[in-house]
């Protein structure tokens, strides 16, 4: 609404501004000379009319006989056998009136009606082809070119205002479509710099939109495929639309997997940018590759059933003689129990190896996880010393007991132990193991080494089968003890880097009082 200068009389220089919307007519008393008024009050023009004539038709101001500009927007009634218009703002009891003789009814009826329609544009009512009709036979029918000027001038300004309305509205469906799309969604310039992001991107990547303004997406993408990326983007900027994989890396710092769809970003007939539309995979390639794990666990297992079976049975054999011996043979009782006690450790060690095959039935037992590894370094003990490693431990003296198999607990601490073990260097080392409690009722089971570390790109493929970090090493060890992990609801997580040893990390859910696991 425009502002405009009036005075209070004729004689006075005080100018005042009011808005146009509360004029309701303007009304000629001699030449060059105007009333202004309200529905309450009146004044006097302070600018010559025909600076404000284009103003005054986009305001819904119409001439309606030879002394009256009425604001059309404003007229409530209309008695035609007087000739009169009411004038009417808002709510206001007040109102005006204004002599329409000089124009027939017809007029002012068509002008009401034209400007019906624009008010409901005004009010985002979307337009209709009645509408349209109504101005094309209203512009149609007018001979009169003083009307047919007046109606031309308000179907210009509906068919702005139209237009704007349907602009608005198809970037209200962009809008919405680009912030609530559940995939994420960016657009770049042709240089590559961020210019939107919508919410589920920053949702993926977990940057906040005040950090990623303006910058480029180099940094939000693995090094490795940023090559990639950068040979699509430009692919896209000649208009083709690739569709790819690739790795983002979140905030912090793990990656997303993700299926991207290039497309260009056409402004008038060039080239001015490019949308990419994600989708995050990470969780069908975790399950892709846990199929392709199981499919191996499978295979693994079939040969852990037949090599068990064809073990056992000389293992059989080895001990029958053992014992046989150990009663005709005297002074020698100590090698002997040594020598049963360690098939019988062999014979434990191929049940475990059968547990890839298939389930075994295990004892699930409430035991103190320290006790267990106290055990297990009697064992080890030997071992150790020859390699000049020193282990040293810490057991929390309130560590919760856990819901376990012994023996298959004993199991994994053997594994962890021989791996640090066999990744010192020559000279010796040390070994650190803290038993304690962890966060939402767990406990804890932490083995750092100061072995030779395992690379981070392979971090992620420990616990495959066949797969080691070890010369000799078949890799079913690490994969047996993530199996007797993982059935005991625990988790098993690997730190490590190269020259600086590596930490195994065991949770594995504490009893609370009463005798059941926590949650």
């Amino acid at each position: 609404m425009q502002k405009i200068p009036v005075i209070r009389d004729k004689k006075s220089s005080d100018i005042t501004i009011i808005s146009s919307d509360d004029v309701v007519k303007i009304e000629c008393i001699r030449d060059k000379e105007f009333i202004i008024h309200t529905v309450s009050d009146k004044y006097y023009w302070a600018a010559s009319l025909e600076v404000f004539e284009e103003w005054l038709y986009e305001e819904g101001f119409r001439l309606i006989d030879q002394m009256n500009v009425v604001n059309m927007n404003h007229v409530t009634g209309y008695e035609p056998r007087k000739g009169v218009v009411t004038l009417r703002t808002g709510s206001s009891p007040r109102y005006k009136t204004a002599s329409a003789a000089w124009i027939h009814g017809e007029h002012i009826m068509n002008v009401r009606s034209l400007l019906a329609k624009m008010k409901e544009l005004d009010q985002g009512i979307p337009p209709s082809h009645e509408g349209d009709e109504l101005f094309e036979t209203v512009l149609a029918q007018e001979e009169d070119h003083r009307f047919a000027r007046s109606y031309a001038m308000i179907k210009a300004l509906y068919e702005k205002k139209k237009a704007e309305l349907l602009l608005e509205e198809s970037e209200l469906r962009y809008k919405s479509l680009f912030e609530h799309n559940p995939d994420p969604i960016c657009s770049l310039n042709l240089n590559g710099m961020l210019t939107s992001i919508n919410p589920a991107m920053f949702q993926v990547i977990g940057y906040s939109e005040q950090e990623l303004s303006g910058g480029t997406i180099e940094p939000l993408i693995l090094p490795e495929h940023y090559p990639r990326w950068f040979q699509h983007f430009q692919e896209t900027l000649n208009g083709s639309t690739p569709h790819y994989e690739l790795t983002f890396i979140h905030k912090e710092g793990y990656p997303v997997e993700a299926s991207v769809l290039n497309f260009p970003i056409f402004v008038g007939k060039q080239i001015a940018g490019v949308y990419m539309i994600g989708q995050d995979i990470s969780d069908r390639k975790r399950a892709e590759e846990m199929l392709i794990r199981s499919e191996k666990l499978s295979v693994v297992g079939q040969l852990a059933a037949g090599v068990a079976h064809e073990i056992r049975n000389p293992l059989t054999s080895l001990k029958g003689f053992v014992q046989l011996l150990q009663g005709k043979i005297n002074g020698y009782d100590n090698y002997f129990d040594i020598m049963l006690e360690e098939l019988d450790r062999i014979n434990f060690i191929v049940s475990e190896f059968l547990v890839i095959a298939k389930p075994q039935s295990v004892r699930f037992q409430k035991k103190d996880a320290g006790a267990i590894l106290q055990n297990t370094l009697m064992l080890m003990g030997s071992q150790a010393l020859i390699h000049n490693v020193d282990i040293h431990t810490h057991i929390d003296p309130d560590l919760p007991p856990i819901l376990c198999d012994e023996n298959q607990i004993k199991q994994v601490f053997i594994n962890i132990l021989n791996n640090s073990v066999d990744s010192m260097p020559a000279e010796g080392g040390q070994i650190h193991i803290d038993f304690g409690r962890a966060d939402h009722d767990q406990v804890l089971m932490r083995f750092t080494d100061q072995g030779c570390g395992i690379p981070e790109d392979r971090l992620p493929r420990l616990g495959e089968p066949f797969y080691t970090t070890k010369e000799k090493g078949t890799g079913l060890g690490l994969m047996v003890t993530f199996r007797i992990i993982e059935n005991h609801g625990g988790t098993l997580k690997f730190h490590s880097s190269l020259g600086q040893g590596t930490t195994v990390e065991i949770f594995i859910p504490a009893v609370v009082p009463g005798g059941t696991l926590a949650v």
